[in-house]
This record gives C-alpha cells, sequence and structure tokens, in this order.
C-alpha cells in the first residue's frame, strides 16, 4: 500500500531529524536541556505508537499517555547528564 510505504519513509526521515536534534541538546543552557530532551523522547514514542497501529493515522491516534511521558523524564534527565 502506497500509504503505508509513505508513511514508514516520513518515520525514518522524522527519526533521522530526532538524532540530529539530539546531538545539539548537549550545546543548550543547562536549564534547556531536560525539556527539549523529554520532547524528543516523547515525539519519537509517538512515531512507535504510529507503527504500533499499523501507520493508520487516519482512523487511530497515535499518542503517549500522560503516565508514559512521566515515566520517561528520569531516562531524559540521564541522557542529557
Amino acid at each position: 500500500d502506497n500509504y503505508v510505504a509513505l508513511m514508514k519513509y516520513e518515520i525514518e526521515r522524522a527519526r533521522m531529524y530526532y538524532d540530529r536534534a539530539k546531538r545539539g541538546v548537549p550545546m543548550l543552557s543547562a536549564e534547556s536541556r531536560l525539556p527539549v530532551q523529554s520532547s524528543l523522547d516523547c515525539y519519537g514514542k509517538i512515531l512507535d505508537k504510529i507503527e504500533e497501529n499499523g501507520y493508520d493515522t487516519l482512523t487511530k491516534r497515535a499518542y503517549v499517555s500522560k503516565w508514559e511521558k512521566l515515566f520517561e523524564i528520569p531516562f531524559s534527565w540521564y541522557r542529557t547528564q
């Protein structure tokens, strides 16, 4: 299916940009690192959810729950150290 192929391509491209952005996190001021890293991590998880939903972004919502986001914060913090 062309739509699934497009979604796979766009997810791969988004991950490439996230990886590039992660390299810049250490260059940020100390107080900015955690929010930016946390955002990168959570948005990356949304891509995982799209894959889990079979790339169906038209009828299924891909989201990261509040608890998943809260669970991710210590890992994001660790990545900024």
